[in-house]
């Protein structure tokens, strides 16, 4: 089988090192997937972090820009988090993201790792349906300066913090006001929703 996809990038919980079992486990499941996009035919690469943390010397290690201008794939091997995380670094090189669940949350990562060979032979021959999320990106704006900002994929969440009591938000979408609110928080979802 010939895959319409050549360059693949393998993305796994970065955060995780392989001193732990769920180190271990993540990183077999990697080198699983690896192994079968090999036998595809398929160019693997590794995402740096996760090669890394890993321990994973047989494919090259990519940065998130590197990615982005080589590869036609990226898949993510774990649960929503690493999907959210990565989704927010890849979206601006328009790298369709596939998601093989290998966490405990799998709303985005819906592809199971315990059948992903299956899934995954018949997306890679092009029977798949594209799923177009929407970002946001988000501004904290204090006293006239910018105290945060972030893309999220899912959802952004404002609250007072550490400090306990009501916050005095003014929400704007596309610089027109939305809302004043005196509340004890915001949450503002995209259509993917909050996990």
């Amino acid at each position: 089988m010939k895959s319409k996809f050549q360059h693949v990038a393998l993305v796994g919980k970065y955060q995780t090192t392989t001193a732990s079992t769920s180190g271990a486990n993540s990183r077999a499941a990697l080198l699983a997937v690896a192994h079968f996009l090999d036998d595809l035919g398929c160019d693997v690469a590794m995402e740096q972090d996760t090669a890394l943390n890993m321990g994973i010397t047989d494919y090259p290690a990519l940065s998130v820009v590197q990615i982005g201008k080589q590869c036609d794939l990226g898949l993510v091997v774990g649960g929503d988090g690493t999907m959210l995380g990565i989704g927010r670094q890849m979206a601006p090189y328009g790298v369709p993201l596939i998601g093989i669940n290998q966490g405990r949350l799998g709303f985005i990562t819906d592809v199971p790792y315990d059948s992903f060979a299956a899934s995954l032979a018949q997306m890679l021959r092009g029977a798949y349906v594209e799923d177009h999320r929407s970002l946001m990106n988000a501004q904290v704006l204090r006293d006239g300066h910018y105290v945060f900002q972030a893309m999220a994929m899912n959802d952004v969440v404002v609250n007072p913090g550490a400090t306990s009591g009501m916050v005095q938000l003014r929400v704007e979408v596309d610089a027109h006001s939305v809302a004043n609110q005196r509340a004890d928080g915001l949450t503002i979802a995209t259509p993917t929703g909050s996990t």
